[in-house]
């Protein structure tokens, strides 16, 4: 292996275990719902929309808004529970009140893109009672080298 060939590989195990840092668990909630963002203008600003409960338009999580830069700090919305009884409102105003969540990503546009054409999510495990989590990724060159043998 040449000094290229290390370097290279440095930085894909640099990558990875910067990756692991991200909130994956910002895809979805505890039941499996996907969470949600505002969707942005090209100047970043939300955009009106009334047939959205809060009044501006919601697009699911992906992958892209976990690990991208331009979209870090960028809060991610609870998802509302269903009901027009005073008690439902009253608790979605107070989840959303306590709602920091916030996306952490700090790869560039290019560095995005060149990831997940690499990597595949396979599964990701949000904290369990003891504080673990995990996020399985595949590299998926190696996984059709495999099935091919």
């Amino acid at each position: 292996m040449n000094n290229k060939q290390r370097v290279k590989k440095i930085r894909d195990y640099a990558e990875l275990a910067q990756v692991s840092y991200f909130y994956f668990d910002l895809l979805k909630d505890s039941n499996g719902i996907p969470r949600k963002i505002y969707e942005l203008d090209s100047n970043g600003n939300k955009i009106k929309d009334e047939k959205y409960p809060r009044g501006y338009k919601e697009i699911e999580v992906t992958l892209e808004h976990i690990v991208n830069k331009k979209y870090q700090g960028q809060g991610v919305l609870i998802n509302l529970q269903q009901g027009d009884d005073i008690f439902t409102e009253m608790k979605n105003s107070a989840k959303e009140v306590f709602n920091f969540d916030k996306l952490n990503g700090e790869f560039g546009e290019i560095q995005t893109q060149r990831f997940f054409e690499r990597y595949d999510l396979l599964i990701h495990q949000p904290n369990t009672e003891s504080g673990f989590s995990a996020t399985l990724l595949s590299e998926k060159n190696k996984r059709i080298q495999n099935l091919k043998q």
